[in-house]
């Protein structure tokens, strides 16, 4: 009597393909093994690509039915939907970068047959399998490039996985929003002009007059250190930036190309930045403010008026990532280009 093993391996040849040669998930029980699940689908802008496919009541597809409604619900126009590996139910950990490079040559021909503007590969291995890159969470939301053989290039922009976002729905906020900062950049194309510039206080004057300008104004002042390493005790300050409506400073302080090397001209640069910093008028504005003014204090210098960028977005929204650059995906996602 055979086996249901038996049965699995006089069959898994099902939907095999001559590309796939040498790949050791055919000789894993699947139902079926490669599945060109691109094969009917049309031109589409936009391309959801899952992990691997799911195959349920003889149905293989690249989301299950929830996933598939999340991804609907925040979508923001018509897209498609496939696999990046195309046999079912693959972890991770199936995935040898041999196996990897085989797959990969499907994943190819499903861009070239769809054609999109831009792609979401949803999870770490469909991110894997475009940019050759792991770390989801930390990479979600930035922007990379993808190019065929055949010379068709796509944007591409990992996202969690909707089942993620099913199983911890704080999940949502970010799936939504890195999203909706894609399709408005590349396929709506709303893209903002950077005006962005600094002035380098690099003289004596420069230095007095930033000085007079901020030691006495009454609007928000952003300021951030730049240092030589996390220990205040031991590390120095290199750089420190200011930034208000009306401009953009950066001072070098121990910079090895600092114009400040006199002791009476750091003795100068010191008291420049204390009176901006301890003007009580206005509001200084800091993320992870404790870091900064761990330093600060240790050149005997003491903020006042302090605003932490990094506790109010915890107040905002309590679910979401808190760092600097997870901020400036969320709300400037513009700014960011191949990071």
């Amino acid at each position: 009597m055979s086996t249901l093993e038996d049965l699995y391996s006089e069959h898994k040849s099902c939907g095999d393909n001559d590309l796939c040669n040498g790949c050791s998930i055919l000789n894993k029980s699947k139902p079926v093994h490669a599945v060109m699940d691109y094969e009917k689908k049309a031109q589409c802008d936009v391309l959801f690509l899952s992990d691997s496919l799911t195959h349920k009541f003889g149905d293989t597809k690249a989301f299950s039915n929830q996933e598939y409604d999340l991804i609907k619900e925040c979508a923001k126009g018509e897209f498609e939907t496939a696999a990046s590996v195309k046999c079912p139910s693959v972890r991770e950990l199936d995935m040898s970068p041999a196996n990897m490079k085989i797959c990969r040559q499907h994943l190819e021909d499903t861009l070239d047959k769809i054609q999109p503007k831009l792609v979401f590969p949803c999870g770490n291995l469909a991110m894997k399998m475009l940019i050759k890159k792991s770390g989801i969470t930390n990479k979600r939301g930035r922007s990379y490039t993808f190019e065929t053989e055949k010379g068709h290039e796509v944007v591409v922009v990992p996202i969690f996985h909707p089942f993620s976002v099913l199983q911890e729905p704080k999940n949502r906020y970010l799936f939504e929003t890195d999203i909706r900062n894609a399709y408005e950049k590349y396929i709506q194309h709303k893209t903002c002009e950077n005006k962005f510039t600094y002035n380098v206080v690099d003289t004596k004057e420069k230095l007095r007059d930033l000085a007079n300008k901020l030691s006495s104004i009454t609007e928000p002042v952003a300021c951030d250190i730049e240092t030589t390493g996390l220990d205040f005790r031991r590390d120095k300050i290199m750089t420190i930036a200011f930034s208000t409506d009306e401009g953009n400073w950066v001072v070098p302080c121990e910079h090895k190309d600092t114009p400040f090397t006199e002791p009476d001209q750091k003795a100068a640069l010191w008291f420049s930045i204390r009176k901006i910093l301890e003007n009580e008028k206005s509001r200084k504005i800091f993320h992870n403010a404790k870091f900064d003014l761990k330093f600060l204090i240790n050149y005997g210098i003491y903020p006042s008026n302090i605003w932490d960028t990094k506790i109010l977005h915890h107040i905002l929204n309590e679910n979401t990532p808190k760092g600097l650059m997870d901020l400036v995906k969320l709300y400037f996602s513009d700014e960011l280009e191949n990071l």
